[in-house]
This record gives structure tokens, sequence and C-alpha cells, in this order.
């Protein structure tokens, strides 16, 4: 049998196959994951903005970040979406100044923040926020317990002039402040030896920090206020022996109204 001519090409099989794989690989990302965009943001970490626009996205979409750099991979419609909304979001937040007033009287914190009267920390505690205008008023919080009073408001340094017990401290809006008060009070201690030669009896006085404290946890929206407050109080009780043991009280609440007005927290 005679053969014609004939056109023989030996090619690698591997290179082909990976060049056509490669083209799979280049076109498949862009027609299903979409764009994808790093986001430097400014004021907001990513750990803060990414539940807040995870609804936005649609399956499929990737959104990840570290830091204050956000990584997105979405459609160009919802990347837009994403843009718009960081503006709103991605803001420096407030920062506030919270003062501390010890054993204040009721002139004085009605000088500062326009509110009198006395609160009993069983009773009650009341709390209030200020409104944007800039008025010298602030967030404000009493709390106290028989004559012993605790009396902390943020107010202008301009109203604070004068006031030598006045303690401050600054916090950003989102973040928590912790106002905390207290005294040394005399505990007595006796400790029992056993002994070859018998018992000994050592008695001495030690002085344990009793304290009334909150943390609290500001957040603006508007002209609407939300409020988290954790509050500890301490106190020496009889336990039915000799000598007096610590007693804490914890609570948490939080509480939501108009930027200035009063809430009152327990009752």
């Amino acid at each position: 049998m005679k053969w014609g001519k004939q056109a023989i090409r030996v090619a690698d099989a591997r290179k082909s196959l990976f060049c056509r794989m490669c083209m799979v690989l280049l076109l498949s990302p862009v027609a299903a994951a979409g764009e994808l965009e790093i986001i430097n943001l400014r004021h907001r970490s990513a750990e803060d903005v990414l539940p807040v626009i995870r609804p936005l996205l649609e399956k499929g979409d990737v959104a990840s970040g570290m830091n204050y750099q956000l990584i997105l991979r979405t459609s160009p419609q919802n990347l837009e979406q994403v843009k718009k909304l960081l503006e709103s979001i991605d803001v420096a937040p407030r920062r506030l100044k919270i003062t501390v007033l010890q054993n204040a009287d009721s002139e004085t914190i009605a000088r500062l923040t326009g509110v009198s009267g006395n609160i009993g920390l069983s009773r009650e505690a009341r709390v209030a926020v200020p409104d944007s205008g800039g008025n010298g008023g602030g967030l404000n919080v009493e709390l106290g317990q028989g004559q012993d009073r605790l009396k902390a408001g943020v107010s202008s340094a301009r109203a604070l002039e004068g006031e030598r017990n006045a303690q401050q401290l600054q916090v950003l809006e989102g973040n928590r402040a912790l106002v905390r008060g207290g005294q040394s009070v005399p505990v007595p201690q006796r400790q029992v030896i056993q002994g070859p030669w018998g018992t000994r009896v050592i008695d001495s006085v030690q002085y344990q920090e009793i304290g009334s404290g909150f943390y609290v946890l500001p957040r603006v929206n508007g002209d609407r206020v939300t409020l988290e407050i954790s509050t500890q109080n301490d106190a020496l009780v009889p336990d039915g022996g000799d000598y007096p043991v610590m007693r804490v009280q914890q609570a948490s609440s939080t509480l939501s109204g108009r930027l200035g007005e009063w809430l009152e927290v327990g009752g």
C-alpha cells in the first residue's frame, strides 16, 4: 500500500491542555464574581463596617478586610451602593468629655446641668445626654447612696471653671467610658495561729476599697441617643459573724431617648 504525502505535527499535550485551562480561568472570574475593589477607610475599621454592608451583597459576592482596608468583589452596581453607604457611616466619631463631680451639692449640679435634687442609688439613677447645639450641657449621670454622692456629666470647660473636685475623661462615641468612685473602709481582721506552745491570736485592721461606678456606652443617631449602662456597687454587709463580707451588685440596662431629655434607670 502506498501512502500519499502526509503532514504530521507532534505537540506537547500538557502545554495545549494548560493553555485551554488558562483561558477558562481568565474568563470565569470576571463573569461570575465581578470586580475586585480595595477601599481605604478613613475613620471606621473594616470590622465596624462589614456587618453593615454585607446585606447589600448578592450571592457569590465577597467582602472582607483588615484594619482600615475593605476588600470587595461584587458587581459595579453593588459597588456603587456600598460606596454611597460608606459615605454616611465612615465618618469621624464624636468626642465626648465626661466630667465626674464627687460630693457635689444640688446647687452645683443645678448650675452645671440645670438639674437639682437628691437621688439614692438604691432607688433610681438618672442619665441625660445633651443636644448637639453646643449649649454647655452634656451626658449627665447621678449616682449616690446616703450622704455619699457621685455625679457625672458632660459639660463645656467654661461651665466647670472653679470646680476643684471635677475629674474629666474623654471618650469617642461608640466606645465605653468607666466612671468610678469610692473610699477606703477599715475592716478588722483576725488571724489564729496554732503552734507547739499554744494558740496565738493576731488582730489587725486592713483597708478595703469600697466603690461604686458604671460603664456607659453612648451611641448617637441624629437627635436620638442609645445608652448602654453597666453598674457595679460594692458594700460591706454583716454575714452573721464578727466580721462583714463584701457584697457586689451588678446591673445593666439599655436606654433610648431624645438628646437632652432625662432617662430613668431603675425605679
